[in-house]
Parts: structure tokens; sequence; C-alpha cells
């Protein structure tokens, strides 16, 4: 098992890692089939309704979860992070609802911009809970979502100058919770969310990467019942559905932000026994 500062180390390689691997290969753009989905039937007038319509799940799941934030002690230095990353899966929603009934790239960039900006909070959720708690508060949100709007930014630049948009930053801020995850969940300690929460929710995400990338296939496999990109959609409602149900449940070991931590205590390490008024029965540690 690698100690604490070890694997500290090798998060933030991994998410440098990545950001290097992204450089390297150049411009990510949007390449001319992306916009042909396998399931295209329409229903009710509207076209690639089943692509459409299977986001709805997202909407509640979302609204709960705001809820279940509501329900956090009222100290707890987290809440907003969460909030917005509720906030911002569910205008992601909205946006890919639109650019499924009318598929383009304008379209696709409404959607994308609000999805990097819940999976950066993703991130800087699992940061605050498992190494500094800074990475929850409101500098840390501005910068999140101020890097996430940058990306947008920086795609229409690209578009402009180069003809083509560049979606690097974008994806990179996407993809960095799953590095982030894999990397930091089995050694270092939370409390809001356990280890076994954080690896459950980023296999709903890589799950629905791969039913996306076997779009076609997925829906003749299943007899043109649903496709993979539709399956995509109920599969991050998993995810995010997970972590609503998760977050704070069990019993959880912390410190109040307002108290100082013993002498000795690393930040993150569960160290006082609390037990939320609002959690779940549960008897093992959230950690």
């Amino acid at each position: 098992m690698l100690s604490r500062r070890s694997t500290v180390a090798l998060v933030f390689a991994m998410a440098l890692a990545g950001a290097a691997g992204l450089v390297a290969w150049g411009p990510v753009s949007l390449v001319p089939h992306m916009h042909q989905f396998a399931d295209q039937r329409s229903l009710w007038g509207m076209p690639y309704s089943v692509n459409v319509w299977s986001h709805l799940p997202l909407l509640p799941i979302g609204v709960w979860g705001l809820w279940r934030v509501s329900r956090l002690p009222g100290d707890e230095p987290l809440r907003w992070v969460w909030g917005w990353f509720f906030c911002c899966q569910m205008l992601a929603t909205v946006g890919g609802m639109v650019y499924h009934w009318k598929p383009s790239d304008v379209s696709f960039i409404w959607d994308q911009v609000p999805r990097s900006a819940a999976c950066s909070l993703f991130a800087a959720a699992f940061l605050a809970e498992r190494i500094d708690r800074r990475f929850g508060l409101g500098p840390a949100i501005a910068t999140a979502l101020i890097a996430t709007l940058l990306g947008g930014i920086w795609w229409l630049y690209s578009l402009h100058v180069w003809g083509v948009g560049d979606l690097r930053p974008l994806i990179w801020l996407e993809l960095s919770p799953i590095a982030l995850v894999a990397t930091g969940a089995w050694t270092l300690h939370g409390h809001l969310l356990s280890r076994q929460d954080w690896m459950r929710s980023q296999l709903s995400f890589v799950v629905a990467q791969t039913v996306d990338w076997a779009d076609r296939p997925f829906f003749d496999w299943t007899g043109q019942v649903i496709s993979g990109h539709s399956m995509r959609h109920l599969a991050l409602a998993a995810c995010v559905g997970w972590v609503a149900w998760r977050l704070g449940s069990g019993s959880a070991r912390r410190v109040p932000h307002n108290q100082p931590l013993p002498a000795g205590v690393i930040l993150g390490e569960p160290v006082v026994a609390q037990t939320s008024a609002t959690s779940f029965p549960d008897s093992r540690l959230a950690s």
C-alpha cells in the first residue's frame, strides 16, 4: 500500500500525464460523423427521440442530489462543491437533450461545457475530501468553472483561427476524475463517500463511455431496442444516482471545519467519530 504522500504525488502525476498526453496528441476536433447516431427513430415528430428522452432520469436525480446536499450538516465544508456539481449536471442534461434534438457542433458545445464543468467539480470534490478540503471551497469551485468556460472559449477561438474547434481542454476536464479516483480512492481517506462509493460511481462512468463507443453494435445486439448511446445516458444516471444516494450516508468520521485538527493528524484522515443526523442506517465506516 502506498503512503499518503506517495498517493497524492501519484494523483497529480496522473493528472499532469493526461494533460501532457493531450498536448502531444494535438488538436482534437469533432469528426464529420460525430452527430450520426445509430438510433435515429422519431417519436411524436421528435428526431432521435430515444436519445433525447433517455436523458430524463438525470433531471430528478440531480434534484434529489441537491436535496441530499441540503441534508448535510450545516458546517460541512463540501456542501457547495457538491451543490454546484449537481447544478452543472442538470445543465448538462438539458444541454444534452437540446443537442440530441438538433445535433450540430454548436449545440454539442452547449452540452459539453456544463458536462466538463460537472466532471471537474466531481474531481474537486474528490480532492477536497481525500487530500485538502480547500479544493471544495469557493476559490477552487470558481477555478473549476472558469477553467471550463475557458475550454469552451478555446474551442471557439481555435474554430475561428484553424477552422476546427479544439476539444482538448474540455476532454481533459471530463476524463480527469477517472485517473484521480482510480489512483487515490483506496489509499486516501474521506468522510462523505466511501472508497467503494467512489469506485462504483467511476465504474458506471467507464461503462457509459464503453457502451457509447459501441453505439451501433449495441443497437444491433439488442434487436434495435436501444442503442449504446442511449445506454450511456442511463449509465451516467446510475453514476450520479449512486453518488446522490450515498452522499453523507453511513457513520462519518470527520473534524468540523471550524475546529483545529489535533496535533499529529494529517488532513483527510478520519479522527473524530461523528454521525450525521441525516445519515442512512449503516454500521460500516464511510471511509
